[in-house]
């Protein structure tokens, strides 16, 4: 199947030689097979990367020194790597090369068994049963209004902590651990400001926010307690509630969509004015009419959620076993896992195969997987860890495991190296018949 000519405003701004494949001009479904085939029902992700004018990367991203700031990126620098998102982001960049924002920035895209690429989203509404199964499709569908993969899977990878914020429908959770963040020690003081204090006022709050811009600093993030977050356990942040998180790099999913509003007018990258604090917030969440219309925001704010003494207990994961994936050379446990929300959101599972180990993986669910350490292969497709990563060229660690491969019996994953192979599974909501955790 023919590839889009080499126009540079419909190619992935991190592989300028790879042609993209136009979802919309036929044969699409035998791209889908085709990928299937080549690797037994896993597909193969690329690394999306992206950048925020806002902050500065902390090169945990395993790239080379010279990749972190492309230079048609205006001086931006790449913090942020997207692994699973069916949709474009926006992030505000503009390519110098082209004057636009760079071409389906962030949106997930397969390697096609021709070397070409193609998005993800493209192969899921050919087949969605084939990719992300019924019960995803139907779940995506009442969501969504039409069959995609619910969740965002990405990493943040920050110098700094970025601004204090909230997401005022979108829920989100971290899995920060030690295989993103080498030589971080476990009595490491990087914390995430999460809420407010209990004795803060609504007087208080309302002056805080409209100081915004109007002085040095409006000092929102005095007014919040702060929480050392553990290396390999998890958290899960509810929509509503104000954080501002640790300056390691982070291992996140969300519900696919973003917005948000910036509750900080200074950061250690720079100052943001009020308008740009309500750039991110989506209509039907928080009407443009009242921007900057500081006691509105006031009587929005949630301030049960915000203040309520047990945050930190009733949403911290303390890493657990995961009996069902365990044995034979497999450690297994959940990172993220339970209900949250009144219901199960996601989950975060991580498998540590020992060299020469082998084992069948089957889960109930489609799942998106990335490898934290070593080498293998996930059914046919051969995975590796990689360091000094150059932009421009594919690397095998990401990967989807259809709804093809699960019906056909799973997948086997084998350690073909010397060291531990490291894969962590993100899951989608209600993924188990069995919620992780609940007893």
């Amino acid at each position: 199947m023919a590839g889009t000519t080499s126009i540079l405003a419909d190619k992935l701004h991190e592989y300028p030689r790879q042609n993209v494949i136009d979802g919309a001009s036929g044969g699409i479904a035998t791209v889908l097979d085709n990928a299937l085939n080549q690797n037994g029902g896993v597909l193969q992700l690329l690394h999306r990367y992206a950048g925020r004018t806002f902050c500065t990367p902390g090169k945990r991203l395993r790239l080379e020194a010279r990749s972190y700031y492309p230079d048609y990126m205006g001086g931006t620098g790449l913090d942020e790597l997207w692994m699973c998102c069916t949709v474009p982001i926006v992030t505000g960049v503009i390519d110098t090369r082209t004057k636009k924002a760079p071409f389906r920035e962030g949106e997930a895209h397969v390697l096609a068994a021709d070397g070409q690429v193609v998005s993800l989203q493209d192969l899921i509404t050919a087949d969605p049963n084939k990719v992300i199964g019924e019960k995803v499709t139907t779940f995506s569908k009442k969501l969504f209004g039409n069959p995609t993969w619910p969740i965002v899977s990405k990493k943040f990878d920050n110098l700094n902590p970025i601004p204090d914020h909230l997401h005022w429908s979108k829920w989100e959770v971290y899995d920060i651990n030690s295989y993103d963040n080498p030589g971080v020690s476990a009595s490491h003081y990087h914390t995430t400001a999460m809420g407010l204090y209990s004795f803060v006022t609504k007087e208080q709050f309302r002056a805080c926010m409209k100081s915004f811009g109007k002085g040095e600093y409006n000092g929102i993030r005095h007014l919040a307690p702060h929480v050392m977050m553990k290396l390999d356990d998890g958290f899960v942040m509810p929509n509503g509630v104000l954080h501002s998180p640790t300056n390691l790099c982070t291992h996140e999913l969300h519900v696919t969509m973003d917005e948000h509003f910036l509750a900080e007018d200074l950061t250690l990258d720079g100052r943001i004015g009020a308008k740009d604090a309500f750039y991110a917030c989506r209509e039907e969440d928080y009407p443009k009419a009242r921007h900057e219309d500081w006691d509105y925001l006031v009587e929005k704010f949630d301030f049960a959620a915000n203040q309520d003494p047990d945050f930190v207990l009733k949403n911290s994961r303390p890493a657990i076993t995961a009996e069902e994936f365990k044995g034979n050379g497999v450690d297994a446990k959940w990172i993220i896992y339970g209900n949250f929300l009144g219901d199960q959101k996601c989950s975060i599972l991580r498998l540590i195969v020992a060299p020469g180990a082998k084992t069948v993986f089957r889960p109930e669910c489609p799942t998106m997987f990335h490898t934290n350490g070593g080498s293998g292969r996930v059914g046919k497709l051969a995975v590796r860890y990689h360091q000094n990563m150059i932009l421009g060229e594919i690397y095998p660690e990401i990967g989807f495991i259809t709804q093809a491969a699960l019906s056909n019996g799973g997948v086997e994953i084998e350690n073909t190296g010397t060291e531990p192979l490291v894969l962590t599974f993100d899951f989608p909501q209600n993924a188990h018949s069995k919620t992780p955790g609940v007893a």
